[in-house]
Parts: C-alpha cells; sequence; structure tokens
C-alpha cells in the first residue's frame, strides 16, 4: 500500500507540472515589441527605420496604439494604411491596440451599439491584415477606486465606471468578429488586478488572450510584490485562457538603472517567463526612447530598447542586443 501511495503522489507531482507548464508546442512562440508609429513624436518620420530595428532584433510582432473616431476609423487614415502594408510586406504581424472615443454621455446600451458599429467598422476596412487585436490599453486601470487598491476584489472598483468601459469593449470585439470571427483578441491587464479579469468573464466578453503587463517594481512576476504570487500561474488556473505578456521591463527603464543592468533584468527575467512555460508570448515595452515626454512625464521617456541619436537615427542600447540574443537563443 505505501509503494501504490508514493507512485500516486509521483504521479500527482507530474500531472502537476503538466498542467502548469500549457505552452501549445505546435505553435511558435512570438517574440514582439511596442511602439507608437501612430501616436508619438519619437516615431513621426522613420516607419522605414522602425521596420528595420524590428527586423534586426528578430522579433515577429509589432504592438501599436491607434487613435480612433466615432464611427471606428482611424484617425490617422493614410498613416494605419501604409503601416499595415509594410508591416506586411515584411512578414510582421501587427497587434493594433484601438483607442476608442464618441461613447462619452451615453448610456450603457448605447455603448454597446455604438461600440458593435465601430468594431464592425474598423474590421472591415482594415481586418484583412489583423488576426489579432486588442481593444483599449490596461483598462482596468481607469476603473480602480483611489488609494492605490490592489486589484484583486470588488471593492478595488469603481463597479459603475467599470460597466460602461467593459461594455464598450466588449461591443467593439462582438462588432470585429462579426466581420471576421476567426480573429483573436487579447486584452491588458496590470500586476495582480485579478478582479478585472473576472469582471470580463461576468460580462461575458468575448475575448482569447490575457495580455498580462509587468514591470520590475511590481517585484517578479513568480512571486508579486505584496502577495507572493505566481502571477501567470494564477491567471492560468482561475480564467484558463492563453497568456501572452504584452508589456514587459525595467520600471522607468534607463532612467532608473544604468544600460548594462537593464539589459542584464531583461535577459534573466524574460528568460525566467519564457522557462516557466505558461505565456505564449512576450513583448518589451518598448522599441525608442520617448525624450520629448521628458519635461511633464519623466517616468515614460527612457523605456526604449534604442537611444535617440543626435542624426535622428536611433542606437541600440545594450537592452536591444541582449533581448535579440536572448530570441536567437531560445529558438
Amino acid at each position: 500500500m505505501a509503494t501504490i501511495r508514493a507512485w500516486i503522489f509521483i504521479l500527482c507531482i507530474c500531472l502537476g507540472g503538466a498542467a502548469n507548464a500549457q505552452r501549445n508546442s505546435k505553435i511558435p512562440f512570438l517574440w514582439g515589441v511596442n511602439g507608437h508609429p501612430l501616436t508619438q513624436k519619437a516615431y513621426t518620420k522613420n516607419l522605414d527605420q522602425q521596420i528595420s530595428d524590428i527586423l534586426n532584433l528578430g522579433v515577429k510582432c509589432y504592438r501599436f496604439d491607434i487613435l480612433t473616431d466615432a464611427q471606428g476609423y482611424a484617425k490617422r487614415e493614410q498613416g494605419l494604411q501604409t503601416l499595415l502594408k509594410k508591416l506586411k510586406d515584411n512578414n510582421i504581424r501587427p497587434l493594433p491596440v484601438v483607442m476608442q472615443s464618441g461613447l462619452k454621455g451615453l448610456s450603457v446600451d448605447s455603448i454597446y451599439s455604438v461600440s458593435f458599429t465601430q468594431g464592425k467598422n474598423f474590421a472591415q476596412r482594415y481586418g484583412s491584415t489583423i488576426d489579432v487585436f486588442e481593444v483599449g490599453n490596461e483598462e482596468d486601470n481607469k476603473m480602480m477606486n483611489k488609494g492605490n487598491p490592489r486589484g484583486t476584489k470588488a471593492a478595488d472598483f469603481n463597479l459603475p465606471k467599470a460597466e460602461r468601459l467593459i461594455t464598450a469593449i466588449k461591443g467593439f470585439i462582438d462588432g470585429f468578429k462579426s466581420v471576421k470571427p476567426t480573429a483573436k483578441t487579447t486584452l491588458s491587464v496590470s500586476y495582480i488586478h485579478y478582479y478585472y479579469l473576472q469582471l470580463l468573464q461576468d460580462y461575458k466578453v468575448n475575448y482569447d488572450i490575457i495580455g498580462a503587463h509587468w514591470y520590475s517594481n511590481m517585484g517578479n512576476i513568480k512571486s508579486a510584490k505584496v502577495n507572493g504570487d505566481d502571477v501567470l500561474a494564477v491567471m492560468r488556473k482561475r480564467f484558463n485562457k492563453t497568456i501572452w505578456v504584452t508589456e514587459y521591463n525595467y520600471s522607468r527603464g534607463t532612467l532608473r538603472v544604468d544600460a548594462d543592468k537593464h539589459c542584464d533584468y531583461l535577459k534573466s527575467s524574460l528568460s525566467e517567463v519564457y522557462n516557466q512555460g505558461l505565456a505564449d508570448a512576450l513583448f518589451v515595452y518598448e522599441l525608442y526612447d520617448q525624450p520629448e515626454l521628458q519635461p511633464r512625464y519623466p517616468d515614460e521617456a527612457f523605456y526604449g530598447l534604442m537611444s535617440d541619436g543626435a542624426d535622428g537615427k536611433h542606437i541600440p542600447k545594450a537592452g536591444y542586443d541582449g533581448y535579440k540574443q536572448l530570441i536567437k537563443e531560445l529558438k
């Protein structure tokens, strides 16, 4: 009997480990990077360089934000069309993050119907080259109550505001998928804001991928600050969805640490996340520094893998080369 119990114990350990590492080995791991080619000064008039730097880095997906009008069309129409074409021509997968507008003052029912139309219009115009998309960025942070709550329970959230924001997301996704049902949707979530994911589930939002956002000031993603959670494992167990880490970096980038320490952090911690086997994609935030943000938003100015050169071209930091090397090693 003792021998049988021992074998049962070993089997449970093995099965538990297999359940924890659920990456689909038949699908290539997706490496990505964030940028702002349609919205930020550091990315204007250098799209060809962005493409070149992305290709040289070795990533296969570019995550970027798009400002849309009340009908769901890009405010920078020609810019988006050009970007999508160049990405397609260079075999780089786009991950557009759609920022909605035109919903202020509407009832919840109207928010859904207007958002549905926006998603439908967006898909009809741009969807042919988009197989994965995102609606809003870190919407969880926009519906949190004041006082820096953890985001793990209902009391941490402004629930009426959450209803409006989530209804907008739901409507846009449903509209997009009415045109292109094969498209996948990722929604971002910061830190340990698990209750946001619970709200998405409660409102029956038809999304496919949890897009976790993680920065060094949150602790180790396998042992979060405050409660010690293995964050991706908790998300997988509670919500049983594919997980991408769609933003990752040292908090404040090279404003806070020198280039070598920044590089070491990226290589060691990204390798740890990859080897855990729970995430199917990793994206570093971001491609370029944004020095023009320094006067008003200094903490946001130096996340780039590349710094601003005197001649207008961008110069790789140690983190760029380290990320590139890591991708080669883990392929």
